[in-house]
């Protein structure tokens, strides 16, 4: 091995990391053609809800804050554990988490807001502007299309650290840390974001709700909740193009991430 390729190996390995799938909720049962666009209105399919964590190089990274107790309770979310309860079974607690991803402003990935600013006090939250704007600002998400997938007290919980060191409010794609990136993947939402993790195998990508199920990248088809169509298209090539191969990318609410993946705790698999 050439003394580059060797240089440049060590310094893959220094920033690799590793990404834990964590299930707060779930098993949950629609027709397949909630989460694969216009097919399988005869089937049923069971989908769970996660978050999940990157950690390495000095960093504990939470992607999305799951659902709040609050919502939760109100909509009789099956077999829901507080999120900030699942992430202590892997010692993520407190002030260990540096960074939380929020890929989108849907009710299961940003509720958690309800108790995340004070539960993790030292950590940033991380939105892109598109997303924030339009949940925040626009009097178009009050409407009944996307109203129903809201959650009003995170969403306040978030505009309320608009101009503190807590929250960064990214436009586009932008690297946050030596390794990791986050991915501006619009369509689902207006500005959904997916993460891209340098791991010992290569690039994988966290991509959320960008594929609610692994059949969604694989087969070209997203979900039936779409905001733009060709950009959720668009954003599926771009998802492909960055992974190292289609298995290292990671959808929102597959039960594989859960069944398919060695366990470390009640719940918790490590996905790379």
């Amino acid at each position: 091995m050439s003394e580059k390729r060797l240089v440049s190996r060590l310094n893959v390995s220094a920033q690799s990391y590793e990404i834990y799938a964590l299930k707060y909720a779930g098993p949950l049962t629609s027709k397949i053609a909630m989460v694969f666009w216009n097919e399988g209105w005869d089937e049923r399919i069971d989908r769970n809800y996660y978050l999940w964590v990157v950690k390495g190089r000095g960093e504990t990274i939470v992607v999305d804050t799951g659902t709040g107790t609050t919502f939760a309770a109100k909509n009789h979310l099956k077999n829901y554990v507080n999120p900030v309860e699942v992430l202590a079974r892997i010692g993520v607690t407190g002030s260990k988490v540096t960074r939380v991803i929020i890929t989108h402003m849907h009710f299961d990935h940003v509720g958690g807001m309800e108790m995340f600013p004070r539960a993790f006090p030292k950590a940033v939250f991380y939105v892109q502007r598109k997303e924030f704007d339009f949940w925040t600002r626009n009097p178009i998400a009050k409407r009944r299309p996307f109203a129903w997938l809201a959650d009003e007290l995170a969403n306040h919980a978030v505009a309320a650290l608009e101009g503190t060191i807590r929250l960064e409010i990214i436009s586009g794609d932008q690297q946050i840390v030596p390794g990791i990136e986050l991915l501006l993947a619009p369509g689902h939402t207006i500005g959904l974001q997916a993460l891209s993790v340098h791991t010992e195998k290569g690039c994988a990508i966290v991509a959320s709700d960008c594929a609610h199920i692994s059949r969604n990248i694989r087969e070209d088809n997203p979900s039936s909740l779409i905001t733009d169509m060709i950009a959720w298209m668009e954003s599926y090539d771009k998802l492909r193009e960055r992974s190292s191969s289609p298995d290292l990318i990671f959808p929102g609410h597959d039960l594989m991430m859960l069944d398919n993946y060695p366990r470390v705790a009640q719940d918790v698999t490590r996905l790379v």
